[in-house]
């Protein structure tokens, strides 16, 4: 009902849930930093757990799907125990931490409708292939 309220165009028929953990740590070969992306979902949720760290934002870009507008840039940095909702076809990256080590929870809303419309990835229409492995059940 939230996600709803705040995303509306984003919400249709959300029916699976993928939820997971991401830590980031300013150590050699650390994850110190994720680069511009968009989510394998409909709507996202991202809640920090806990850590001490320096640095570290989410910087927001605006939807994968419209033309680049620096006016939609916004950078956020979320303290422990606090989230940001956002649309999963926001790009967004998390820019390097300086110091410290974060960790987070991440969950990928998803809508089965929204997926047999449309490929989430390439944003064209899902397609059938035959194929002579799997008992012929493969789709791409």
């Amino acid at each position: 009902p939230v996600a709803a309220a705040l995303l509306p165009g984003h919400c249709q028929g959300l029916d699976s849930y993928r939820a997971f953990t991401v830590q980031y740590e300013a150590v050699q070969d650390g994850d110190r930093e994720l680069a511009t992306h968009y989510d394998n979902a409909e709507v996202t949720l991202n809640v920090n757990l806990g850590g001490l760290w320096e640095g570290g934002e989410i910087e927001f870009q605006g939807l994968a799907t419209e033309p680049e507008d620096k006016a939609m840039l916004a950078r956020v940095s979320l303290p422990r125990g606090r989230g940001v909702l956002h649309a999963g076809l926001d790009l967004h990256r998390a820019l390097p931490l300086t110091s410290g080590r974060r960790h987070n929870l991440v969950v990928w809303c998803r809508s089965s409708k929204v997926r047999n419309e449309r490929c989430p990835m390439c944003f064209e229409a899902p397609r059938v292939v035959s194929t002579n492995r799997f008992g012929d059940e493969g789709f791409t």
